[in-house]
C-alpha cells in the first residue's frame, strides 16, 4: 500500500506543478470575481492561533463553512454538514438527530475539539463528544482546523471545529425568520430566530425543536435547543457580551443485534459565556472571557432487564488574552498571548473527580511581503494527567495572487478519560504532524487544493481482546487531501473532494481497520443571482474500512437533492420554499449493521424573513 500511497501523492503533485505553471490560460478578472463569491482570500478566521488572520497567510489546511452555504444542504445538525466536508466521515446512523461517530483525517471524534463560542463541548468521563444534536440555525460559520491545534487551545490532538454563533442584527430593531421542515415518519424541524440592536444592546434568541418517530427501527429522536446572545457596546470603545445556549434531547440506540438490548440516549447540556473586549491603544486589545458548562449524559436499556449509565460534568473556567498588531503595509507583526483555566467535576455511577486544568499560549504571525509565517508554543497542565508542550511553526507563501503554497508541522497531544476505573493507566496520547499543501486558481474556472499530511502517533490507548486490558500502541497516518471547485456557468457550479488515508500500527505496520480509507465528496450547485431558487446536489461516499464482523456496506454513494424557492420579497420580507430528498437512490453504507443509514426519505419546508 506504500507504493500506491507514493503513486496517489506523485500525481497529485504532477496535477497541481501543471496547475501552478499553467501560463496564459488564467482566469479573467471578471471569473475570479466570479470565484471569490465562495472563497476570499482574505477572510479572516480565528481558529488557527486564536487572533483573526486572512486565510491567504494560514499554514495550516482550514475549511470554513458559512451560514449561507448550510442554508443549501438541507440539513438538520452538525453532523449533516460535517459529512459535507472532505476528510471528514460522519455516518447517517439511521436519521437526523441521532448519535454519531465521525473522524477527521482518520482521527476519531475524542481526539478532535469541538468549541461552540469558546466553550468546549468534549467529555473528559465518556470517550466521545456528541454533536448529534447541536442546532444549525444560530450558527455564523463553521472553522475547521485539520490536524493538531495544540498549541492554541489545548487537548486538540487530531483537529479543531470552531463554532462561532451569529451576532445581533446591525441596522434593525427587530429581525429574524420563522422555519418548519417535515418528512417521512413525523420528522419535524421547527426553528425561530429573531435578533436586532436598539441602541447600544444588540441580541439574538434562538429556539428550536426536532422530533421524529424513526426512519430505521428504534431511531425516534426529540430534542429542543435554545439560545441567547446579548452585547453592549461600552460608551467609549469595547463590548461586553453574554450568551447562554441549553440542549435537552433524547434518541434511540438503533438496530440492536439483540432484542433485549435496546437503549436510548439522554443528554442534558447548558453552555454560558460572559466576554469582554477592551482596545486599550490602538495596537493592543484585551479580552477577557468566563465561562461555565454542564453536562449529563444517561443511557438506558429499555427493554428487561432494565439497567444504564450517567456521567455528570461541570465546567466553570475563564481565558485572559492580549493581542499587540503592529506593521506597515509590507511587514505585520500580531502577537497573542495569554492564559487559560478550568476546573472541572467528573462524575460517573462508580467514580467522582475533580481537576484542575491551566494554560499559557503564545502565538506570533509575522507577515513580510508575501510570506506568512506562525510560531506557537503552549504549556499545559492537568492533574493527575500532567503537563505537555504543544510548539508549532507554519509558513504560507503567495507567489502570485493566484497561489498559496503553506507547510505546516506541529506537536499535539489529546487528554486521556480521567475515569479511574476504566483508565487506570491513563496518558495524554501524543501526535508529531507534518502538512504540506497548495491552492491556486492558476487553471482557468478552477479553484484546487491539495493536502499532503503525515501524523505519527504514540501513547495510543488499545483494547487488546487477547489480553482482555488497554494497551498502549505507536500508529501512523498519513495521506493526501485534494478539492475544487468551478466558476459558476449559468448559475451552476460543481464542487468535488477526494481524501485517502492510509493508517498503520507502528510496531506491526498492519493496516489499521475501522478507519475510513477513501472519502469522496461530489457537489452540483445552483445559485441564482438573486437567490430566488438554488439547489444541490451532494454526493458522499466512503470506504470505511471495518472489521468484517461488524458486517458493515460502502458500496454506495449516498445523494442528496435539496431545493429552495424564493415565492415572494418585498418590504425587508421575504416566503420561501424547501424540498429535500435525502439518498435519492436508496442506497446503503453503514460501518455497523446495527447501525445502518436511512434509506430514501422526503420532506418539505417553509420558511418566512422579517
Amino acid at each position: 500500500m506504500r507504493g500506491s500511497f507514493r503513486k496517489i501523492c506523485l500525481a497529485s503533485a504532477l496535477l497541481l506543478l501543471a496547475c501552478s505553471l499553467s501560463p496564459a490560460m488564467a482566469a479573467s478578472d471578471e471569473d475570479l470575481q466570479t470565484l471569490n463569491m465562495y472563497y476570499e482570500a482574505d477572510d479572516l478566521v480565528v481558529s488557527a492561533t486564536r487572533n483573526p488572520k486572512p486565510l491567504s497567510q494560514a499554514a495550516e489546511n482550514i475549511t470554513v463553512i458559512t451560514a449561507s452555504e448550510i442554508e443549501m444542504m438541507g440539513a438538520h445538525t452538525l453532523v449533516d454538514v460535517l459529512a459535507t466536508v472532505p476528510g471528514i466521515q460522519a455516518s447517517d446512523m439511521g436519521g437526523p438527530g441521532l448519535f454519531n461517530e465521525f473522524s477527521i483525517q482518520g482521527a476519531n471524534a475524542n481526539h478532535i475539539l469541538v468549541m461552540l463560542d469558546g466553550v468546549t463541548l468534549n467529555l473528559l468521563g465518556t470517550p466521545f463528544v456528541d454533536i448529534s444534536g447541536f442546532p444549525l440555525q444560530n450558527i455564523e460559520r463553521i472553522e475547521i482546523v485539520k490536524g493538531p491545534g495544540s498549541s492554541s487551545w489545548g487537548s486538540a490532538l487530531g483537529a479543531v471545529i470552531n463554532i462561532v454563533t451569529k451576532s445581533p442584527l446591525e441596522g434593525k430593531k427587530v429581525g429574524g425568520n420563522l422555519s418548519f421542515f417535515g418528512g417521512e415518519k413525523w420528522t419535524r424541524d421547527s426553528r425561530g430566530e429573531v435578533s436586532g440592536t436598539v441602541g447600544p444592546i444588540g441580541y439574538y434568541l434562538y429556539a428550536g425543536n426536532l422530533r421524529s418517530d424513526g426512519l430505521r427501527p428504534n431511531t425516534a429522536v426529540d430534542q429542543n435547543d435554545i439560545y441567547a446572545k446579548l452585547r453592549w457596546d461600552l460608551p467609549k470603545k469595547g463590548y461586553l457580551q453574554f450568551s447562554i445556549a441549553y440542549d435537552r434531547g433524547s434518541a434511540r440506540e438503533g438496530d440492536a443485534p439483540n432484542p433485549d438490548y435496546l437503549y436510548r440516549f439522554q443528554r442534558r447540556n447548558f453552555f454560558s459565556t460572559l466576554a469582554f473586549n477592551y482596545p486599550v491603544t490602538d495596537k493592543i486589545d484585551l479580552d477577557l472571557s468566563l465561562r461555565t458548562t454542564y453536562k449529563k449524559f444517561y443511557d438506558f436499556r429499555i427493554s428487561a432487564p432494565l439497567s444504564g449509565d450517567e456521567a455528570h460534568e461541570t465546567s466553570d473556567g475563564g481565558s485572559a488574552k492580549l493581542t499587540w498588531r503592529e506593521g506597515t503595509h509590507f511587514i505585520t507583526n500580531t502577537l497573542a498571548a495569554g492564559v487559560d483555566y478550568d476546573h472541572l467535576d467528573v462524575e460517573d455511577f462508580t467514580f467522582h473527580v475533580f481537576s484542575d486544568k491551566y494554560g499559557i499560549f503564545l502565538n506570533d504571525t509575522l507577515a513580510i511581503g508575501d510570506v506568512s509565517g506562525s510560531l506557537g508554543i503552549r504549556y499545559d497542565r492537568m492533574r493527575p494527567v500532567g503537563d505537555f508542550y504543544s510548539p508549532s511553526l507554519g509558513i504560507a507563501w503567495n507567489p502570485t495572487d493566484k497561489i498559496t503554497l503553506r507547510t505546516y508541522g506541529a506537536h499535539g497531544y489529546s487528554l486521556p478519560l480521567i475515569c479511574p476505573v476504566r483508565n487506570a493507566n491513563a496518558t495524554h496520547q501524543k501526535v508529531t504532524t507534518v502538512q504540506a499543501g497548495v491552492e491556486t486558481t492558476h487553471i482557468p474556472w478552477l479553484w484546487l487544493k491539495t493536502t499532503f499530511f503525515i501524523n505519527w502517533l504514540s501513547d495510543v490507548q488499545v483494547y487488546d481482546s487477547t489480553l482482555h486490558k488497554v494497551i498502549f500502541r505507536n500508529q501512523m497516518k498519513q495521506g493526501v487531501e485534494v478539492e475544487g471547485k468551478t466558476v459558476p456557468v449559468f448559475y451552476t457550479y460543481l464542487s468535488a473532494g477526494y481524501t485517502f488515508i492510509d493508517s498503520k500500527d507502528g510496531e506491526s505496520g498492519a493496516t489499521l481497520r475501522n478507519i475510513p480509507r477513501q472519502l469522496v465528496k461530489l457537489g452540483l450547485h445552483y445559485d441564482d443571482e438573486r437567490h430566488s431558487f438554488r439547489g444541490s446536489l451532494l454526493g458522499r461516499y466512503g470506504w470505511l474500512n471495518s472489521s468484517a464482523s461488524l458486517n458493515g456496506k460502502y458500496s454506495a454513494i449516498i445523494w442528496d437533492l435539496n431545493l429552495e424557492k424564493k415565492l415572494f420579497t418585498g418590504h425587508d420580507t421575504a416566503i420561501e420554499l424547501f424540498f429535500s430528498t435525502h439518498n435519492l437512490f436508496n442506497g446503503a453504507q453503514y460501518n455497523y449493521e446495527f447501525m445502518q443509514n436511512a434509506r430514501r426519505w422526503f420532506e418539505g419546508g417553509i420558511k418566512f424573513e422579517f
